[in-house]
């Protein structure tokens, strides 16, 4: 005799696929149930609050877009960098007899130490509002320092090189110190760094759009004012240019494309000149600076672009109000989950026998769906009206039928063996 095995499936905990849910989808819903002002008139207010934040979120989607176009834009402020050329001169044979501090034992050699040093002077119009701040190398690609010496005493060599690096930090100046106790002819060079690049104009084309140093768009701009102006665009076709004498002379054709024009005045551009300091490096004196000091011209982010910069950058705020959203939300699916407590409870008070029994039948019908047993409500199975209904009969004269023919086939095997 074959016994049946049984299978027994264990239903799943409700708190690990409520866990699991919760995981799976992050909950945004925001709004409270229309119901809710009828019991609490104060959640009207709530709704009102959400209608203004809508509002203002498009406000400051319209103004972070009017920043980033602003940012596109770039704004400097014009100021003056004063450059300071020093030196110092340690362990020098006079010193030492002016002191009369001379020891053989010494073995300290006489060295000095030439410094290059700058800052920003303060503004011509005092002003209330932060200024930039950059430090002097934060101007500068490189700098190089060529020392006057005889090569075969000082192997050193007598050319030294700074350039800036993208990992640096920027300072004040710079210094270089070296051995020797004799004076120094110095030349500097300092090769400007300019953001955005800047080419230095030849003197044909300089003449024509009254610029020396400029920037490559603005270069090309006011050759263009200048067409504009003298009228020289082709009636028929805007795109060529009828050159005049000046310009006949500069780019070397009578008429040209405008496409060619950028081609055209990049042949009269060419790199800045760098800025060359002479100095005489003294050892007679401790400490020696040069009679003159170089002014230069140059150009720093405004302090409003920086601050917008760092609006734009900035995700601190923004992490702060999803974290706020998120409180939001699990105070909105609290008063809905009361509200469907509420609603359970009252409509139980009004007619506990018929809820009750309504109740049990979804409950039932539920657990069946998710057991996945049978499609027929067990709970309706076990009233006598369900088998009132009409379909009863119909389906019991199937059953009969298949019972029949079921039978039949047993038999007629049964003959055949």
């Amino acid at each position: 005799m074959q016994h049946n095995a049984i299978q027994i499936r264990k239903r799943p905990n409700e708190s690990d696929s409520i866990s699991k849910h919760i995981k799976k989808k992050r909950p945004t819903d925001r709004n409270v149930p229309p119901k809710i002002e009828a019991y609490v008139p104060e959640s009207k207010l709530y709704t009102e609050l959400c209608e203004f934040e809508k509002n203002l979120d498009v406000s400051i989607m319209r103004k972070r877009l009017d920043i980033q176009e602003a940012l596109g834009k770039p704004t400097k402020v014009r100021r003056t960098m004063r450059i300071f050329v020093s030196n110092t001169a340690a362990d020098q044979t006079s010193q030492l007899d002016d002191t009369n501090n001379f020891d053989l034992n010494n073995e300290n050699a006489p060295s000095w130490t030439l410094k290059i040093e700058g800052r920003l002077l303060d503004p011509l119009i005092p002003t209330k509002k932060a200024q930039p701040i950059q430090k002097f190398t934060s101007f500068f690609k490189s700098i190089i320092v060529e020392l006057d010496r005889d090569p075969d005493m000082f192997p050193e060599g007598n050319i030294t090189e700074w350039h800036k690096q993208a990992s640096s930090s920027d300072s004040d100046g710079i210094e270089l110190k070296r051995k020797g106790d004799v004076n120094v002819n110095a030349r500097i060079i300092l090769v400007p760094d300019f953001n955005p690049q800047k080419y230095k104009v030849g003197s044909a084309l300089a003449g024509l759009i009254n610029l020396k140093l400029a920037t490559k768009p603005h270069i090309v701009t006011e050759v263009w004012n200048y067409i504009k102006e003298k009228r020289l665009q082709d009636e028929e076709d805007k795109r060529m240019i009828k050159c005049d004498e000046k310009l006949s002379q500069l780019f070397d054709a009578e008429q040209i494309h405008f496409s060619q024009l950028p081609e055209l005045i990049n042949l009269h551009l060419s790199r800045p000149d760098p800025i060359v300091l002479e100095y005489t490096i003294r050892v007679d004196k401790q400490f020696n600076q040069s009679a003159k000091a170089y002014d230069m011209d140059v150009e720093l982010d405004s302090v409003v672009r920086q601050k917008m910069m760092n609006v734009v950058a900035s995700s601190q705020s923004q992490k702060d109000i999803m974290a706020l959203d998120d409180k939001i939300v699990q105070c909105v699916q609290s008063i809905n989950n009361s509200k469907i407590k509420r609603d359970f409870l009252m409509q139980f008070s009004r007619n506990p026998i018929e809820f009750i029994n309504k109740w049990i039948t979804s409950q039932a019908r539920d657990l069946e769906a998710i057991l996945g047993e049978t499609k027929v409500n067990l709970e309706d199975v076990r009233q006598t009206d369900f088998y009132k209904q009409p379909w009863v009969k119909e389906a019991v004269f199937h059953y009969l039928t298949s019972k029949t023919q079921q039978r039949m086939q047993e038999l007629l095997a049964t003959q055949r063996q």
